[in-house]
């Protein structure tokens, strides 16, 4: 009914982020186009949101429960650490402190970050 925890991470707006960025990130022309996919998923997560909130301001019981009480919510904790979650993560930061330098401290932390997932593997 409520789908599954996985789900729900893959639906949070730093996953998708930072999924579009890595799928993006493949040819010149798709980097020149990705401000406006990550503008684009940006509005149209902003409208989901508007519209979950409208639907449970109706009917209260379409709330989705707690994420630690999905039977996967451990496995889809995993997610958390997937490249594509922390590069949302941190674009998100970045933006939110775009006049103190953000974008330039987001480079860096992806940097660090590509550095430690490569290490990883």
């Amino acid at each position: 009914q409520h789908g599954t925890a996985k789900q729900r991470i893959q639906n949070q707006l730093s996953y998708k982020l930072g999924q579009a960025m890595i799928i993006n990130s493949k040819n010149v022309l798709n980097y020149i186009l990705l401000p406006f996919i990550l503008i684009s998923i940006v509005i149209s997560h902003k409208q989901e949101q508007k519209a979950y909130q409208f639907k449970i301001k109706k009917d209260p019981s379409l709330k989705l429960p707690p994420l630690e009480t999905y039977p996967d919510y451990n496995e889809a904790m995993k997610f958390k650490n997937h490249l594509s979650y922390k590069l949302g993560k941190e674009f998100i930061k970045a933006s939110k402190t775009w006049y103190k330098g953000g974008i330039f401290i987001f480079l860096y932390r992806v940097f660090k970050l590509y550095k430690k997932m490569k290490r990883k593997s």
